[in-house]
């Protein structure tokens, strides 16, 4: 009995088609949003230690007729209230990084929606570089650049078309120079077989 085929998963190092344009960008938009946190977060630990020091001002304030109970409470509420502060500083820090990497990997999936597209057009252009006009296949529907790449598309649509038109031609050129009988000695033999071979170049290059 066969295994069931498992479906494809994705990795990271997929999504980075484009790694010093996406990284660049991700990096940024990750530097950006970490000193944003850590200045809202050295904030509300500021505002946490003025209110833990308030609290520890005012039982030594309350218990200020008696010298060893204040002594007591004011050891007893410094311990607690910097336990307090420790944990607080420890959630936020947790809490920061696990923003932080959601954020990075959502910017990834998100870059990769860009570099997707404009890395199946810079494949398109060495292809038509090397003389190749292929059929150019759709983007994905999550894709993004969906109007930048029907135009690009539709000039290369139109740009196969012409190679077509340009092919049916020679080739009835060639027809009818066989038809009316026109030697192929010669130069014009030469330059008839290299035509020939032209057209056929050019055939493949639309395949």
């Amino acid at each position: 009995m066969r295994n069931p085929r498992r479906p494809y998963r994705r990795k990271l190092s997929n999504y980075l088609l484009n790694k010093s344009l996406q990284l660049r960008y991700v990096a940024l938009v990750t530097v950006v949003s970490a000193i944003i946190s850590g200045a809202l977060g050295y904030l509300i630990w500021r505002q946490a230690l003025d209110a833990s020091s308030d609290v520890v001002l005012a039982v030594d304030s309350a218990f200020g007729d008696d010298a060893e109970m204040q002594a007591e409470m004011h050891d007893n509420m410094v311990g607690r209230t910097s336990t307090d502060d420790r944990n607080l500083i420890l959630r936020m820090a947790g809490v920061g990084l696990g923003l932080m990497t959601v954020l990075f990997l959502y910017l990834v999936v998100m870059t990769h929606k860009v570099a997707g597209p404009l890395y199946k057009v810079s494949r398109y252009f060495d292809e038509m570089a090397a003389g190749r006009l292929g059929p150019v296949y759709s983007l994905r529907k999550k894709d993004m650049l969906q109007d930048f790449y029907d135009k690009f598309r539709d000039m290369h649509e139109s740009l196969r078309e012409q190679h077509k038109l340009d092919i049916e031609a020679m080739g009835r050129f060639l027809a009818a120079c066989e038809a009316a009988g026109v030697s192929g000695d010669g130069t014009l033999g030469r330059e008839m077989g290299e035509l020939r071979a032209h057209v056929e170049q050019r055939r493949k290059a639309l395949s």
